[in-house]
């Protein structure tokens, strides 16, 4: 039993951590803006810079880079169970201060998230991109 639970230990450590919440996030994002709704996009962005400084700013933008996805393809930096533990016990924080959900569909489509003050995910940038 105890070399059951080890290994099961083990392979749960060295699995792949993922980030839900920023998933969710960006994946929110994008369908308010397919959707046209830009005012509630631009409430989940950093309100600044690759996003605007304004639901106007944020359409304008979306007009050049959004392209219609439809299936999650990765996100990066490769965080482990193992890591994100290791950071717990030694009292640093456990999430990352930037995330990039990569989606695909018509086009590569890159969203950039940060962590805001407040422990929350906002999309700093979206673009399209080369594969």
């Amino acid at each position: 039993m105890c070399i059951l639970l080890s290994g099961v230990f083990l392979g749960w450590v060295k699995s792949e951590h993922s980030p839900e919440e920023a998933v969710q996030v960006a994946s929110s994002f994008l369908k308010m803006l397919e959707e046209s709704h830009f005012s509630q996009a631009f409430e989940l962005s950093v309100k600044q810079g690759y996003v605007g400084d304004s639901p106007e700013a944020l359409q304008a933008i979306s007009a050049r880079e959004l392209c219609k996805v439809d299936r999650l393809v990765s996100t990066s930096p490769f965080q482990s169970n193992g890591n994100r533990l290791r950071r717990l016990v030694m009292g640093r924080d456990v999430e990352m201060p930037q995330i990039q959900v990569e989606f695909s569909g018509a086009c590569l489509l890159g969203v950039t998230l940060r962590r805001t003050a407040r422990n929350e995910w906002r999309v700093y940038r979206f673009a399209r991109h080369a594969g």
